[in-house]
């Protein structure tokens, strides 16, 4: 496939011999101001000059005019930049991170309150209580779809600082609860409404700074959701047993409200032609309907059923095979430290070896991880074994996601393609750890003094369900490899 390679900005020395080529051709206005030559004086005027004759027009000098000033505003009128792939986009990616680290941390983190709800708080709700977290997962992706219309609008500052007082007031209501349903509205849809306003930001901003580095800057900025996983998972099991489960849960409301805050504030948009607002064009609307596009929303929806199944079941999971709470927490603390691994060294090979031929990989071995590890895994070493490669290959999809969206369509109307994205994500997340835990019901018999008589047979049955959907999702990705290509062209 044809390379596209991004142009630059002209630098000064370019402008300056320009500039001096010119300057035996170079008609002066009656204002003394530079002009450019081919271009109507009433269009410089009203500011209306168009990129392509700015690109190929030759710049003049009025006599009173410094060369200085000259290379100014040539430099002003090229509206089309190149993105720096560093400067302030590092500090953009280390705001993803913070916000990730403890939004998405804490989300990660579900388990361990599910393990404590269902056991302690409202036992006997095993199904209703699975619901709260996957409500979390599929507003946020889902509701984030519409969410990026407005932050393409209206800038990534002002719907973080609106999402980070969602996502505490969830936190500090669901502390308050006393029925399963008050956590639906709070941790589950407060929560998730939150995490929505800021995620379609999140996602997008490191890939619009970056082109020949954007896999491995999106990659960091995503990262923190692992490392904020492998932190809260402990915290919360400390803070639970120590202060109890409403203390613990206002804590953490004051603690993701600090961190996105620090985030909005730092945050910043890059987009080539210099404008904040994106509307929504029928440029956008062929974009969608693109073969490509379809097969890549179709891959995303399948993957997604099985992919943050793990993350809930696997606590409960530990402790119906004889493992103790406490290392029920420390297999979801391994899962998110191995998934920032994988989400920052995702995005690394995926720069070297392919944005597609990386995701196609991550989604195979997470599959097959899942079928071959943990569909027989009954000890404490196999588990761990098994949530490390999972963590690693899992970590690798969803932080490949963006980057591949900008890869094979640009990053012009970036953010609406991440949520659109990210919402079919969020419809199989709202949906597989339930039907996982519905499949585990059946299958395992109801329930009789806290243990399921056929509990093997029913997990079983859910995990070959989250591991052979994610199969099915590694063929769509497969397809779609084979459509544009392993390694593709770079559009800024």
């Amino acid at each position: 496939m044809d390379s596209t390679i991004t142009k630059a900005t002209p630098t000064d020395q370019d402008i300056q011999e320009r500039l001096g080529n010119e300057k035996t051709h170079s008609r002066s206005t009656s204002s003394g101001s530079t002009v450019l030559q081919g271009v109507p004086s009433a269009e410089v005027t009203a500011g209306q000059i168009d990129p392509e004759k700015a690109a190929v027009g030759s710049f003049t000098q009025a006599p009173t005019a410094s060369t200085s000033t000259e290379i100014e505003e040539a430099r002003s009128s090229n509206t089309n930049m190149a993105p720096p792939d560093g400067g302030y986009g590092w500090v953009v990616v280390g705001a993803c991170f913070l916000n990730n680290f403890s939004m998405l941390g804490i989300m990660f983190s579900w388990g361990i309150f599910q393990q404590l709800y269902k056991d302690e708080v409202f036992p006997g709700q095993t199904s209703a209580v699975s619901w709260i977290g996957t409500l979390a997962f599929g507003f946020m992706y889902i509701v984030g779809g519409v969410c990026s219309l407005f932050a393409a609008k209206i800038g990534y500052r002002k719907m973080i600082l609106m999402g980070s007082v969602f996502v505490a007031g969830g936190c500090v209501g669901a502390s308050f609860a006393t029925q399963v349903w008050h956590l639906y509205l709070t941790q589950g849809i407060l929560y998730g409404l939150g995490a929505a306003m800021a995620n379609p930001c999140i996602l997008a901003a490191p890939s619009q700074w970056f082109v020949v580095r954007r896999g491995m800057a999106s990659g960091i900025g995503i990262s923190g959701s692992g490392v904020g996983g492998l932190v809260f998972s402990v915290l919360i099991e400390k803070l639970n047993a120590s202060i109890g489960h409403r203390w613990c849960l206002r804590v953490l409301g004051i603690i993701v409200w600090c961190s996105m805050v620090i985030s909005a504030i730092l945050i910043r948009q890059f987009s080539p032609n210099g404008t904040q607002a994106v509307n929504v064009s029928m440029k956008d609307a062929e974009t969608m309907r693109k073969p490509a596009f379809l097969l890549l929303l179709s891959g995303v929806l399948l993957t997604s059923f099985g992919y943050f199944s793990p993350l809930n079941l696997l606590p409960s999971y530990a402790v119906d095979h004889n493992l103790t709470r406490s290392q029920g927490a420390m297999l979801n603390s391994f899962l998110n430290g191995a998934s920032f691994f994988g989400r920052f060294a995702g995005g690394i090979f995926g720069d070297r070896f392919g944005l597609v031929n990386l995701t196609v990989f991550c989604v195979g071995a997470s599959a097959l991880t899942t079928l071959v590890i943990w569909m027989f895994a009954t000890t404490l070493p196999v588990l761990l074994v098994y949530v490390i490669l999972y963590g690693l290959m899992g970590g690798g999809f969803i932080s490949l996601l963006a980057p591949v969206l900008a890869e094979q369509f640009g990053t012009g109307s970036l953010t609406i393609l991440v949520g659109i994205t990210f919402g079919v994500n969020g419809l199989g997340s709202l949906l597989g750890t339930p039907i996982a835990t519905a499949i585990l019901a059946t299958l395992g018999g109801d329930i009789v003094d806290g243990v399921a008589p056929n509990s093997d047979k029913g997990y079983r049955g859910a995990v070959g369900f989250i591991g052979g959907v994610m199969a099915v999702g590694t063929c769509v990705f497969f397809l779609l490899k084979l459509k544009v290509g392993g390694k593709s062209k770079v559009v800024a």
